[in-house]
């Protein structure tokens, strides 16, 4: 099998274990939800938190210096084995001791057991980090998905079983501990290699070398995506934590689970961007043309639907979650439509413009997220993520603009009339709803009902009015058919 080849079926099989695992994800946190109070699972945000502003230490970008290494790359996996172990047993211990610390901080005192015990995942996942990314450095996705996807499942099953039978945040951390549990000893099943006992001390340097760099841009970005969390946190509470948490996930999670599979699918069509700017240009609006497409109709659902869909499908203990849930839909369509920039910047040898687009984000959100959740609460946190994540996106529009001369009208033809159309189809879906309930129909069945108006009206008038997208999605279909029918009759 040649090298394109192996990354095409490696990018078919990540895409659809992303889809499986996080649809199934998305769907027991709703069930969840039902079950628990929002401040149990503020308490696990605050605890996940912790674990993962300590998990940056725990490797220290060696898992993409060793996907890099051409040479001794089982002595320098032996190596980074036995230096990823070291650290995570190191920071388990400093998890277990600033417990306390980080419940004072929080205010809450129920996270020193939670974070003790679910910080084990720090230890756990530590044995199978070196075989797993050796999977990935062989391109063997198909056996790099098995532990990824029955771990998920499984994992959330369990805590779905225990939340039933009353084991409360328990639950949750249960469900957490499995899953780790689980990949470890699904990676070892599927993985040929095996840890010896070697350290070398040149080959740690030279892997400590490249993979500082990797890890000082995690830590930017941990901070871009967490810095909200960690304010509503202490100043709000682990319950407001909880519904803020919940209300970014349901926004969010099914637009960029899906815009991840299109990019993937898609991505290809990137092999010839530094061909020509034309061509760089076709190909990032192609992908622009997608993506929109699939996440617009997911945002006008979120904020036409959210009410009846927390009260129908959660219950009222998350009502102050559903005006943040409305703001950051329009979030997660931005999110959605700018993923790509980033890959413009690299293409065009401007790597730096990303790191500043990010400092200056982190930068704003730390000056801003006081006075705006001062001012509003959930919806002044969610309000300034919207309003930053707009204002990105320009600076970023501009910005590809000067690699691609791509103009933002350009922006406006191709998204415009998909918004249009998703908010008539949204307002004809949510008359469904609306007729339906009316009549006494059960709220589930009648939200189900306004939703499936919503994707297909919208489809029909995608498919009938976009002459530029029809064509795409027939070609998309048929290769995803083709590639299936290759990866079915592969041995």
């Amino acid at each position: 099998m040649t090298l394109s080849a192996r990354v095409s079926r490696g990018l078919f099989w990540e895409g659809g274990a992303a889809l499986i695992g996080q649809g199934m994800g998305f769907l027991v946190s709703l069930l969840l939800a039902r079950l628990l109070a929002p401040e149990y699972f503020g308490l696990i945000s605050i605890a996940t938190l912790a674990i993962q502003s300590l998990v940056f230490f725990q490797e220290l970008g060696f898992s993409a210096a060793l996907i890099y290494r051409q040479d001794d790359v089982e002595a320098a996996a032996n190596t980074a084995h036995w230096t990823i172990l070291t650290t995570s047993v190191l920071l388990y211990a400093a998890a277990y001791l600033l417990s306390p610390l980080v419940a004072q901080f929080f205010r809450s005192p129920e996270v020193t057991p939670v974070l003790r015990v679910l910080a084990l995942t720090i230890v756990i996942n530590s044995f199978s980090r070196v075989p797993y990314t050796l999977l990935a450095k062989e391109l063997d996705f198909r056996k790099k998905v098995l532990p990824e996807v029955v771990s998920s499942m499984v994992g959330n099953l369990a805590a779905l079983v225990l939340a039933w039978i009353g084991w409360k945040v328990w639950a949750l951390v249960a469900g957490e501990l499995i899953s780790a549990l689980l990949v470890t000893i699904l990676v070892y099943l599927i993985s040929t290699w095996r840890p010896k006992l070697q350290f070398v001390r040149s080959l740690f340097g030279e892997l400590f070398g490249y993979g500082k760099h990797i890890a000082v841009s995690q830590i930017l970005i941990f901070g871009i995506t967490n810095i909200d969390d960690m304010f509503v946190g202490r100043m709000l509470g682990k319950a407001a934590l909880g519904q803020y948490g919940l209300a970014y996930k349901i926004s969010n999670t099914p637009a960029t689970t899906i815009t991840r599979l299109v990019n993937r699918v898609t991505f290809p069509a990137f092999s010839i961007l530094q061909a020509s700017q034309e061509r760089m240009r076709n190909a990032f609006f192609r992908q622009v043309r997608f993506v929109g497409a699939l996440a617009m109709p997911i945002g006008v659902a979120t904020v036409i639907f959210a009410h009846d869909f927390v009260y129908a499908v959660l219950n009222e203990k998350w009502a102050p979650a559903i005006v943040p849930m409305q703001i950051l839909a329009v979030y997660g369509v931005i999110r959605s439509v700018a993923a790509n920039m980033g890959i413009i910047f690299q293409a065009g040898g401007r790597p730096q413009w990303l790191a500043g687009i990010a400092a200056w984000r982190l930068v704003t959100m730390a000056v801003l997220l006081y006075p705006f959740i001062q001012w509003g609460g959930l919806v002044g946190v969610s309000l300034l993520s919207a309003g930053v994540a707009m204002v990105d996106f320009i600076i970023s529009a501009y910005l590809v603009d000067k690699v691609l001369d791509a103009r933002m009208a350009t922006y406006a033809r191709i998204l415009g009339p998909m918004l249009f159309y998703a908010l008539l189809a949204g307002g004809l879906g949510y008359l469904v709803n609306a007729g339906l309930l009316a009549l006494g129909v059960w709220d589930v069945a009648s939200l189900l009902a306004g939703g499936a108006a919503l994707v297909l009206i919208y489809g029909l008038l995608i498919w009938w009015r976009d002459a530029e997208l029809r064509p795409e999605l027939n070609r998309a279909l048929a290769a995803l058919r083709q590639r299936a029918r290759r990866d079915a009759a592969a041995p």
